[in-house]
């Protein structure tokens, strides 16, 4: 399911993204969102009680995929003598796994095993 950017800037609340940029990083996050789920994400989201969670999930990681892409991971750089010191501390795909586990740890899509309904497995 595609993430407006009509829900990003009303209902998520968002400005940090120009709407230019918006189908381009949205689509990297819904595509990291769905890796993190093991493809339970991909398709209609419609109907599921996740839904908005979904949604918000994907817009704080193309904030996140935004900030990453302007700064290219740089903390600090110095013409003078150039210096350019990198954040080593946590992976971009580390930062993008916290936001979804924040919106979506309760649902049961984060799960890697398999589920077992009728116990004879």
């Amino acid at each position: 399911m595609k993430v407006e950017y009509s829900f990003y800037t009303t209902t998520y609340g968002g400005s940090k993204i120009p709407e230019a940029d918006w189908s381009r990083l949205s689509q990297k996050a819904e595509q990291r969102l769905n890796a993190f789920t093991f493809g339970r994400c991909s398709g209609e989201w419609e109907g599921e009680p996740w839904r908005n969670n979904a949604k918000c999930a994907v817009c704080e990681m193309t904030e996140i995929l935004l900030a990453d892409e302007k700064r290219d991971r740089k903390t600090s750089e110095n013409n003078d003598g150039y210096s350019v010191s990198f954040d080593t501390s946590k992976s971009l795909s580390s930062l993008l796994y916290d936001v979804v586990r924040v919106y979506l740890g309760n649902t049961g899509l984060l799960y890697a095993g398999v589920r077992c309904h009728d116990h004879q497995c």
